[in-house]
């Protein structure tokens, strides 16, 4: 009867204890936050004393290591190949959004590594016929300047802001042509978390957009001679330290 008593009271304890990180995730969730909170298509953010909401923020990641070994993605239909992956949303459009990577292999604590963009050597392709995710023609400029590394875009009261993340300085003899020499600016960002088990992947736009004043004449095109992008690319780790990335 006693032990009977203690097994009982033992699955009680056990289940009003907080449930143990799940050894075996495979996976990592990813959000998109503004000043500490997760930030949606619904909500309201304020930049320079004006109101804005997000209109569209996707971006790439790419060679994704943990503990400096290669950790390969779980290809997908739409959104991941072993080596890249397609984040985010565009508003309106939800059906298609992503935000979660999920791996071959399952998560253990370290440094988590990853580079934001496309690499070198598939970012000059058509992407007609390129595979999911490198097909969304929104995220593509050209095959001379490549891929759209991050979109962000922003829909004021009367205006729309827009920041595009990806490779300048790329030439060839057309913008229908791939260059053959490497882009003066690849702006690839490469970024290092700690990651502990169950926790997310999480990217602040608040300390990057931190007193900046979106326009519509100061839109950021990863030009490194306009004044936008000389305050915003440093911030995305072009150049410069990245700030908003953390693990929650």
């Amino acid at each position: 009867m006693l032990r009977r008593s203690l097994i009982v009271l033992s699955a009680l304890l056990s289940g009003c204890s907080p449930s143990a990180p799940d050894s075996n995730a495979s996976s990592l969730a990813v959000q998109l936050w503004f000043n500490g909170a997760p930030l949606r298509c619904s909500d309201t953010i304020t930049l320079a004393q004006q109101p804005w909401q997000l209109a569209q923020f996707q971006l790439y990641l790419s060679d994704i290591s943990l503990n400096n070994k290669p950790l390969l993605l779980d290809p997908t239909p739409l959104h991941q190949q072993p080596q890249l992956a397609l984040l985010g949303t565009v508003c309106g459009e939800s059906a298609n959004d992503n935000w979660q990577l999920k791996f071959t292999r399952p998560l253990s604590a370290g440094v988590l590594a990853f580079t934001v963009g496309v690499p070198a050597s598939r970012n000059h392709q058509d992407p007609l016929r390129a595979a999911s995710p490198l097909n969304q023609s929104d995220m593509f400029w050209s095959w001379q300047q490549g891929y759209k590394y991050l979109r962000l875009e922003l829909a004021g009261a009367a205006q729309q802001w827009a920041l595009h993340l990806g490779a300048t300085g790329c030439q060839s003899a057309s913008p229908m042509r791939p260059p053959t020499t490497s882009c003066q600016q690849p702006n690839l960002a490469r970024i290092s978390v700690n990651y502990q088990r169950g926790q997310i992947l999480t990217l602040d736009l608040a300390p990057i957009l931190a007193e900046f004043t979106p326009a519509t004449d100061n839109h950021c095109m990863s030009d490194p001679n306009r004044l936008s992008c000389q305050t915003l690319l440093p911030r995305l780790g072009i150049n410069g330290t990245p700030l908003g990335w953390s693990m929650q």
